[in-house]
């Protein structure tokens, strides 16, 4: 962060968005009295609606929308971005798809040393940041988070708690990790599903890529097998004997996954640390149909022709759509997480109790912003990393001062979502 005072403490970009606009209400309810936020994005009538329907909703807010100024600029252009993040001392951005629009606004965060977090699931191109500007944010010690979403905050901080746990009760590493979502509730807006039917694009594109980076990680695996790859290698469709249900893919898994084995070799969690993730369902039957309705769902999002259909046909919502506040309030979801180290097996569980994607997500995202803001101390870890490397025990402590479950226990955990805490916290 630069020494020049900034105007504002936390800048919200995208705060037209679906998502954005319930971030910034969280932000006018929860901020510290005081907490200079400003709004932006790139549509200026857009913004100035959204101030203006959030300040009549609001009129008690501790941090009052009307206060809120307005900047605008394009995440396109790299001279309005740097010009942007230049007053704030946080940027908490909503704006993607994020390999589109989020390079530009990332780049001139860590020349501007500005502290950036957001909400984005796109792993290559958060691999891709991190392989160009990593160096560069660790010498200016700046802090760019991403995935500090529902999608991947509960098994990133989980599996952290996890290890952390490990080393203070049993003084050993973790190894593995698998995670089970056992109820969820939620709805998905068109921004969400403009992003994943750009990601479905980039992906396609690296198939053989990919096809030829896995068969030498195999071969290397081979080598090297070690009992915790053993727990991990799993069918997609399988019988859980923890908590006696059928599971199936679950549709988050695969950035979980990564993003949980990234910060476990940068915190150094165990020796080849692995963490798989999976959704129980009620039977068998149902574990099939979910798995092929999901393949089914990907392709049809992924030809151009047959979204247009879907789009037009209303059956998803558009990029600015999402669930009803109803909806959203009625939300839940759980996380079972079942843990091992050399020696010892244990529990976890991760819950939230409203919409996993909207509700929780815009308290992740509002308090991994404020956590940035005013908890930095030495033990934040600089450069492009996920939040457990970046925040880690400061902004479990956040979560967990706002009824986000974060527990661990040597049975496994009730999968009921609105159980009281059955477990104990670190």
């Amino acid at each position: 962060m630069a020494t020049a005072p900034r105007k504002y403490d936390i800048l919200v970009w995208g705060a037209s968005s679906f998502t954005g606009m319930r971030l910034v209400e969280y932000l006018a309810l929860n901020s510290p009295e005081g907490t200079r936020v400003a709004i932006g994005g790139r549509n200026k009538d857009k913004i100035e609606n959204v101030r203006s329907r959030l300040a009549t909703k609001l009129p008690e807010a501790t941090v009052g929308v009307n206060t809120m100024d307005i900047l605008i600029g394009d995440s396109l252009d790299s001279e309005q971005m740097h010009a942007v993040v230049a007053q704030t001392r946080v940027v908490a951005s909503t704006v993607g798809p994020f390999a589109i629009f989020g390079e530009q606004l990332v780049r001139a965060c860590v020349a501007e040393r500005t502290d950036y977090c957001d909400i984005t699931a796109e792993m290559p191109w958060v691999r891709q940041m991190h392989r160009e500007l990593n160096d560069l944010a660790v010498r200016e010690n700046v802090h760019i988070v991403p995935l500090c979403g529902f999608d991947c905050i509960p098994a990133d901080l989980g599996c952290y708690m996890l290890a952390q746990y490990a080393r203070k009760e049993f003084n050993e590493p973790l190894l593995h990790v698998k995670g089970s979502i056992t109820g969820i509730r939620g709805g998905v807006s068109g921004g969400t599903l403009a992003t994943i039917t750009n990601q479905l694009g980039i992906e396609s594109r690296r198939l053989s890529e990919r096809a030829l980076a896995f068969t030498r990680a195999k071969t290397s695996q081979h080598r090297q097998q070690s009992a915790n790859s053993k727990r991990s290698n799993r069918w997609v469709i399988h019988y859980d004997e923890t908590l006696h249900r059928w599971q199936t893919f679950w549709v988050m898994s695969i950035v979980n996954q990564v993003t949980a084995k990234w910060a476990g070799e940068v915190l150094d969690y165990g020796p080849g640390f692995t963490y798989t993730e999976s959704m129980c369902t009620r039977n068998l039957f149902q574990a099939i149909i979910y798995g092929i309705g999901y393949l089914y769902g990907a392709l049809l999002m992924f030809f151009a022709f047959t979204r247009s259909i879907i789009y037009a046909l209303r059956i998803i919502p558009r990029p600015g759509e999402g669930p009803s506040e109803e909806f959203i309030k009625s939300g839940y979801f759980s996380l079972h997480l079942e843990a091992f180290s050399e020696r010892h097996e244990f529990y976890g569980k991760v819950s939230g109790s409203s919409d996993p994607g909207y509700g929780e997500t815009a308290k992740y995202l509002g308090e991994s912003a404020l956590c940035l803001a005013f908890d930095r101390d030495r033990s934040f870890h600089p450069g492009i990393y996920p939040p457990s490397v970046a925040m880690g025990s400061a902004l479990l402590k956040r979560l967990r001062a706002k009824d986000c479950q974060f527990d661990i226990a040597h049975e496994p955990i009730s999968s009921s979502p609105a159980s009281a805490r059955e477990g104990k916290q670190l």
